[in-house]
């Protein structure tokens, strides 16, 4: 199923379809320069990825809930199983993947992201917002969760002796080759053995995705063609996503999560845990 819609085909949609949209712009991460402030796609839905859709026992950021609890979470903002939903951020692309692959997770299946986000929406001439919408509550549906797309750090562990899948690492490029401080203090350089870099920058170009044709030959390059089982890891498990719905779009099907990404890895002081500066 195709991921993508444009601006033009959410604004042709929304008019005969039932669409639950979604801003999942992440909130902290919000400032003046690349984030649009106080403005959002009439009749958006709020996802607060930072707070309500983070686990809050877990000590890393952005950790997937708890699944027993996400069906109730996602009836609380009016999302049932069959709903069709088109998923944006006011950053253009940055957290909305990791919200498209949460849903897709609990098995929505008819969920897509706006390419280039709030941004393209404006620069296709189309009005906005200053207001949230609320669907109101509905009854909490059996959402068909799918724990398997999580993984964890032992598979991780275990992958560098086994090579069952490849580990994408979607930060910069200085982080994974140990040359430049991480941003969460206490966290040590590098990157997990055996891991591949693709900086999720290196997929996006003007805030919008690249062709699946272009994606294909960048995976390609990193020596990763179909039909290879990929995982994904980053700094907190927002970006991974990035890259994740890249691969989808270029064709990929076997894709997952490693959701505590550096956060875990890079504080853990595991003997060759990382490789630093390579």
């Amino acid at each position: 199923m195709e991921a993508l819609v444009s601006p033009q085909w959410l604004a042709d949609n929304q008019a005969i379809r039932d669409i639950v949209i979604l801003d999942a712009t992440l909130k902290k991460t919000m400032n003046t320069a690349n984030v649009t402030t106080g403005e959002v796609i009439p009749g958006s839905v709020f996802f607060d990825l930072e707070n309500t859709f983070s686990n809050p026992d877990s000590p890393l950021p952005h950790t997937f809930p708890v699944l027993s609890s996400m069906s109730s979470l996602l009836a609380s903002i009016g999302l049932t199983p069959e709903s069709v939903v088109v998923v944006y951020d006011q950053q253009g692309v940055y957290s909305a993947p990791r919200v498209w692959w949460m849903l897709k997770v609990m098995g929505i299946q008819n969920v897509y992201l706006l390419d280039g986000g709030l941004p393209a929406w404006k620069e296709a001439g189309f009005e906005v917002s200053g207001n949230y919408t609320f669907l109101g509550a509905k009854i909490a549906g059996h959402f068909c969760g799918q724990p398997k797309q999580i993984v964890d750090k032992t598979s991780v562990s275990q992958n560098i002796e086994t090579s069952h899948f490849v580990l994408v690492d979607a930060r910069p490029a200085a982080r994974f080759n140990g040359l430049q401080a991480e941003p969460r203090s206490g966290l040590r350089c590098g990157h997990i053995p055996g891991s591949v870099n693709i900086p999720f920058t290196e997929v996006l170009t003007g805030g919008k995705y690249n062709s699946p044709e272009l994606l294909e030959y960048l995976f390609a390059q990193k020596g990763i063609v179909n039909p290879r089982k990929l995982v994904f890891s980053c700094g907190s498990g927002v970006t991974a996503c990035i890259v994740l719905l890249a691969a989808y779009h270029a064709g990929f099907t076997d894709l997952r999560i490693y959701d505590g990404s550096w956060a875990e890895w890079g504080a853990c002081n595991e003997t060759n845990a990382v490789i630093t500066a390579e």
